[in-house]
């Protein structure tokens, strides 16, 4: 194809994300690849066949056609740098990670109600902690655990973290008064078995999940924008990666704020129609990014005097805990954008200073924020009182 056309650009189109082959392609300068939604292609299908019938060589020649009449339109693909891309594949994988944990811990969640209830109390809120998989790998019914002496069970608890002796005498005492809910050998014993897998499960997954955690922990000092994210304020070592990965290298990708904004999920949607005008949500996103920048707005709230003030802002408004968050999501998406165009690390006290020059009304409620402390609670607090 070069040899036969070698001074022009030949475009290549795809209606879904081939890692691979996008890989393979973009050392060839010569082919722009264009990424088309296929909610794209399934609308421009149906301008022309209103039966909605398809047909893959007929999508295709739907593609070519799509890209040679809007190009001008259309957004070609432009790789990343390798660490960029690197620590992009890191903070991915990692979230499927606790995805399937997630998973994994609701299904082990479920096994207990139904043979084993006590333990979602004697193994801790989260079942898939090293203490929890530990005690139910060790004892998987309640059975099991009630033979054990109160010193084996003291010393457990201690070997594994738990180290509160008023709390190791609530679970202790908890073991002896439970009542099993059968005593059914061949109904213990299947679920015992399911219990144990899942466990084991779950070490694995946990341990994976550590395993990534250390590689991006040693990627993302070396990338060139660490500074920039490192510095916002709650960010930590999970989040810092993540943001920094939603928004790439790319500057002129996001060429204004409310792209990122509108990209990322963030910004919502008007919608009009005769006298009628509603907003809402916009749920059409990549949800990756989205729910990184969501899960950053809501730490802030705990590490941010001002981001704690337009949470109370929002919800003394009337709005529930997620607008407030998203809102909050929305206005942090300019600021850190405007950092991250401009090469310059957050500054709390310059952007506090600038509210009290426009003489903000968030300022007002700097008094009533307390440090490290979740203001949700405190607007439920109220709430519950009002009412």
């Amino acid at each position: 194809m070069r040899q036969d056309y070698p001074r022009v650009q030949v475009a290549l189109c795809g209606e879904q994300p081939a890692v691979n082959l996008i890989l393979f392609l973009e050392t060839y300068a010569w082919i722009p690849l264009f990424p088309i939604n296929p909610l794209t292609l399934q609308k421009f299908r149906e301008a022309f066949v209103t039966s909605r019938a398809q047909d893959d060589g007929q999508d295709a020649r739907y593609l070519a056609e799509l890209v040679l009449t809007h190009s001008d339109k259309l957004k070609s693909w432009v790789p990343e740098d390798a660490q960029t891309r690197r620590l992009q594949q890191w903070v991915l994988h990692r979230r499927a990670v606790v995805d399937e944990r997630t998973a994994l811990t609701n299904r082990l969640q479920a096994l207990l109600k139904q043979c084993f209830p006590p333990a979602l109390e004697l193994c801790g809120e989260e079942l898939w902690r090293p203490l929890a998989t530990a005690f139910l790998l060790k004892w998987p019914t309640l059975q099991a655990v009630q033979k054990a002496k109160p010193a084996v069970l003291r010393a457990f608890y201690h070997v594994h973290g738990s180290r509160s002796q008023t709390l190791i005498a609530r679970r202790v005492e908890r073991i002896v008064q439970a009542v099993p809910l059968t005593d059914e050998t061949a109904l213990l014993d299947t679920f015992a078995l399911r219990v144990e897998l899942v466990c084991r499960q779950l070490q694995l997954v946990t341990r994976a999940g550590a395993d990534y955690d250390r590689q991006i922990a040693a990627v993302f000092p070396r990338h060139p924008d660490r500074a920039i994210f490192a510095r916002l304020p709650g960010a930590g070592p999970v989040l810092a990666p993540r943001l920094l990965a939603a928004l790439g290298a790319q500057r002129e990708r996001y060429a204004t704020a409310a792209a990122l904004q509108c990209f990322t999920g963030l910004a919502p949607v008007p919608k009009q129609s005769g006298g009628q005008r509603v907003v809402r949500r916009r749920y059409r996103c990549p949800l990756f990014q989205r729910q990184s920048f969501h899960e950053y707005a809501k730490e802030r709230i705990l590490w941010c005097r001002w981001a704690a003030a337009y949470y109370l802002q929002q919800r003394e408004r009337g709005g529930s805990h997620r607008p407030a968050v998203r809102a909050r999501g929305y206005k942090w998406q300019r600021l850190i954008w405007r950092c991250w165009q401009s090469h310059t690390p957050y500054d709390d006290a310059r952007y506090e200073a600038a509210l009290r020059q426009r003489q903000s009304p968030l300022v007002a409620l700097f008094k009533r924020i307390e440090g490290g402390k979740n203001p949700a609670k405190a607007c439920s607090q109220k709430t519950l009182k009002t009412r």
